[in-house]
């Protein structure tokens, strides 16, 4: 699906049709599966399909490649997460970002290395700056754009140097710095 919510065919990505929901969910599924072996840059729309068992004709109807599929599982990522509305609350985006990093260490360690996520990460940046973006501005904060980008940038840098325990409360007490 593209970004204007239509898919590669041009029709409305929203349906209820159950074989369109499964074969969406497999595709979704069979990439995240393959991003725990291998690199980004190393998987193809074929090794998708493969993983699936889905024909490539039928990825094409839903997506316009890789990216859209990508992007498919962010939004739906980002759509999960709880948004804290209360000053002084922990932030729900960072909150999920620790608990995201700490289940997936060695996707995100590649990831952050560059090894092939040269577009993985900077999308993945991108989804978690415009979620944190619509946090900060539900409790009112001003530059909430900018905000946000600062604080991202920041804790995906601190997360790829200091993985492990006490990152969430670290992240935490960073963004309430920036913020105060």
């Amino acid at each position: 699906m593209s970004a204007s919510g239509q898919n590669a065919a041009g029709m409305s990505g929203l349906t209820s049709d159950p074989r369109v929901l499964r074969t969406r969910a497999t595709l979704r599924e069979a990439l995240m599966q393959l991003l725990q072996h291998k690199d980004w840059g190393g998987i193809s729309t074929s090794d998708i399909c493969r993983r699936a068992g889905v024909a490539r004709s039928s990825f094409y109807e839903h997506y316009s490649g890789k990216a859209d599929l990508l992007d498919e599982i962010f939004a739906a990522h980002m759509g999960a997460i709880p948004l804290s509305r209360e000053p002084g609350a922990p932030l729900g985006t960072l909150d999920w970002l620790a608990a995201h990093v700490a289940s997936n260490p060695a996707l995100f360690a590649r990831s952050a290395a560059g090894s092939g996520g040269d577009s993985l990460l900077p999308r993945f940046r991108s989804a978690l700056t415009r979620k944190l973006e619509e946090e900060l501005n539900n409790r009112g904060h001003s530059d909430a754009c900018a905000n946000a980008a600062y604080i991202i940038g920041g804790s995906l840098a601190f997360l790829s140097t200091a993985p492990g325990d006490g990152t969430r409360d670290m992240l935490q007490r960073l963004a309430e710095k920036l913020l105060a």
